[in-house]
């Protein structure tokens, strides 16, 4: 299934006064009936986010240390589309802005210990991505559990699904600079 997304340019990397106007205009075109279902809708979201933490985190501790490739200075870890649109939903206080604010840089939410930001604000590739070292740890986990967290990351990723849908009329309607993207469901970025 294809669908095209609204991305601002080189939207890995913009500037603080950008992203937070991204927000501050499409705040103000919801009506109450979307900005509710916005809002329940990124509830539920944060609740299966939430779910996975405890396993990605064991998973991050037991393996991030030791990589030489850690994901948070990958140049495609950025906020994408339905994350922010699940940000504007949740109706708290947003991170500073996108994950870069240069290119080449890592992650700006990137410490020595791990992640500053609770897992239901960071981007979702930081949910979902499984590393190869983390599909092992996986794989030896009982497959009733194993099912457990699959059906949470479908339910996740359905939900944002719905999160894009819901508000999409209303994307078009606001005066930021934007390209179209084309983004489909398997490009696992982009869930």
């Amino acid at each position: 299934m294809t669908r095209r997304e609204l991305i601002p340019p080189s939207w890995s990397i913009v500037s603080e006064a950008l992203w937070r106007r991204f927000f501050q205009e499409l705040d103000a075109y919801l009506s109450s009936e979307t900005r509710s279902i916005l809002r329940s809708l990124a509830l539920r979201t944060r609740q299966g986010i939430e779910a996975l933490d405890p396993l990605m985190t064991r998973y991050c501790a037991e393996t991030c240390p030791q990589c030489e490739d850690v994901c948070c200075t990958a140049a495609r870890v950025a906020y994408n589309i339905t994350d922010m649109l699940y940000l504007l939903g949740l109706e708290l206080a947003l991170p500073l802005g996108q994950t870069r604010t240069q290119k080449g840089d890592p992650c700006r939410y990137w410490l020595p210990s791990g992640c500053a930001l609770p897992r239901y604000l960071r981007p979702y590739v930081c949910t979902w991505f499984f590393c190869e070292a983390h599909m092992q740890l996986f794989s030896m986990e009982h497959p009733k559990f194993q099912r457990h967290i699959l059906s949470i990351l479908q339910d996740v990723h359905a939900l944002r699904e719905t999160i894009y849908q819901t508000v999409r009329p209303c994307l078009s309607i606001v005066h930021f600079p934007v390209v179209f993207r084309a983004d489909t469901s398997v490009l696992p970025y982009n869930q």
